[in-house]
């Protein structure tokens, strides 16, 4: 129950300095929060340069539908990522000013993060959550 709560608080303060919509949670990591510790990185070399580290929620990939609840919402879990800041370092138009543009799979375990020149794929299967940087 108190792992619950403090998941639950996380989320809230997550959600309430969003950047993107209310349903793509992407926020500055919190202090204390716990994050899903089964990650793979793909591409480090193409994090985009000055990037900043912010937290998004993506449906957990151990997390199995329950029978006898078929109404039963997915769990989710929150990773780290790295994205551009709103203004580069170098004052190229490699970023767009009005954010991301975010694009997700119908049952949550596909996440892509659009930012013009820098892209992020975030996939959620058999229990890794992988993170894909392309530029």
């Amino acid at each position: 129950m108190k792992k619950l709560a403090s998941v639950l608080g996380l989320l809230a303060v997550a959600a309430a300095t969003s950047v993107a919509s209310a349903d793509h949670v992407l926020a500055p990591v919190p202090a204390g929060g716990e994050m899903f510790k089964c990650v793979k990185i793909k591409d480090c070399d193409h994090i985009a340069p000055c990037a900043e580290k912010k937290v998004v929620e993506i449906v957990d990939p151990c997390w199995k539908p329950d029978p006898c609840n078929p109404c039963c919402k997915p769990k989710c879990v929150l990773v780290e990522i790295c994205v551009p800041k709103k203004q580069c370092c170098d004052p190229c138009s490699c970023c767009k000013d009005s954010g991301p543009k975010i694009t997700c799979s119908k049952d949550g375990h596909y996440k892509k993060y659009d930012y013009g020149r820098y892209r992020i794929e975030i996939t959620s299967r058999n229990g890794w959550v992988v993170v894909d940087y392309d530029n």
